[in-house]
């Protein structure tokens, strides 16, 4: 499959011609992929990247630089990275100051919905409609999108 620098060059370019950019990382890959994601490839984001909890300095690094990582809890229970919504680290990535995202991976084959996702955290962490407020405003400020959808999604938010 390769790794992140033998495509920092089309990462590259692509910054060049005015994209933001996002890879994934960390979820089979473990921290070290994060951290290659994120030196090599000069993301903005990283898609799941939980496996970065692994290594403290790592997740000082994410949450110093600002990196925004697109979690897929329920993906990431169905295949069996972490046992439990309990266990899944996306609480602790918060708690290190972080900035997560909520995803559904792939809705029809994980059998799951936003939904779904937000109730089993909602029972997992005691995550109230604040903490999910918190969560969206971060995805909205990190979405790939125009300022007027990000501003119209924002004062929706608020």
């Amino acid at each position: 499959m390769g790794q992140p620098a033998d495509f920092a060059y089309a990462f590259d370019m692509a910054r060049e011609a005015g994209l933001r950019l996002t890879a994934h990382a960390g979820e089979f890959g473990g921290p070290g992929s994060v951290r290659d994601a994120m030196n090599d490839l000069k993301v903005e984001r990283i898609g799941h990247g939980v496996r970065a909890i692994e290594d403290a300095g790592l997740v000082e690094e994410l949450a110093a630089r600002g990196i925004v990582l697109e979690v897929c809890p329920g993906s990431n229970i169905a295949l069996g990275l972490y046992s439990d919504w309990a266990s899944h680290p996306i609480a602790r990535l918060r708690a290190a100051g972080v900035k997560v995202t909520i995803s559904t991976d792939d809705p029809p084959f994980f059998h799951t919905t936003m939904n779904n996702e937000y109730n089993n955290l909602a029972q997992a962490f005691a995550w109230d409609k604040d903490v999910f407020k918190e969560i969206n405003i971060t995805a909205a400020n990190a979405a790939f999108c125009n300022a007027g959808t990000r501003n119209a999604v924002l004062t929706k938010l608020e």
